[in-house]
């Protein structure tokens, strides 16, 4: 191989190397308590995982070579779930919402972005603890960290409303 072809390689594969680094540190600071798994990928360059459940959920982030994010998170309370999508995306932008989605009640809503090619999912559990799933499918890191970052806001903004409530 030339020479000129061998750097060329080289500084891509440094730049490549960079911007996944930095994909990874976005998505890390978007939701804490997010980190690198102690498990093999298998699936991805790049696994994270959280076990936050009842709080910001229980799953794993994928980061593909293409710094394109996989989210499949689990036992995420449905307020703040609803409240981060409504604050990402507007309200009744996924499919079967026709308000916001805090009022919307248990069941799945969908939204598929053409632009993107991301499809985003959001179960709101009928279960007792109050609990729903998240999954967010081929996403690019900035889109999926606005919305992790988004749940972390809402759940900070929960714990708030719940410390400056008297008797509690």
């Amino acid at each position: 191989m030339k020479p000129t072809v061998m750097k060329a390689l080289e500084e891509w594969k440094e730049a490549l190397d960079e911007l996944q680094e930095s994909a990874v540190n976005a998505l890390r600071l978007a939701l804490p308590g997010l980190d690198h798994t102690k498990t093999p990928t298998y699936c991805c360059p790049v696994m994270l995982n959280i076990s936050k459940p009842n709080d910001l959920g229980d799953g794993r982030v994928c980061v593909d070579d293409d710094t394109r994010a996989t989210v499949e998170l689990n036992d995420v309370p449905n307020s703040v779930i609803a409240e981060a999508v409504d604050a990402v995306f507007g309200i009744a932008w996924f499919d079967q919402a026709d308000g916001p989605l805090e009022d919307a009640g248990p069941g799945t809503y969908n939204y598929d972005d053409e632009q993107t090619g991301a499809e985003y999912e959001v179960v709101l559990g009928d279960n007792e603890a109050g609990t729903g799933r998240v999954y967010i499918g081929y996403v690019p890191v900035p889109y999926a960290a606005e919305l992790l970052d988004a749940m972390s806001t809402a759940r900070e903004r929960q714990q708030q409303r719940t410390e400056d409530t008297p008797g509690r």
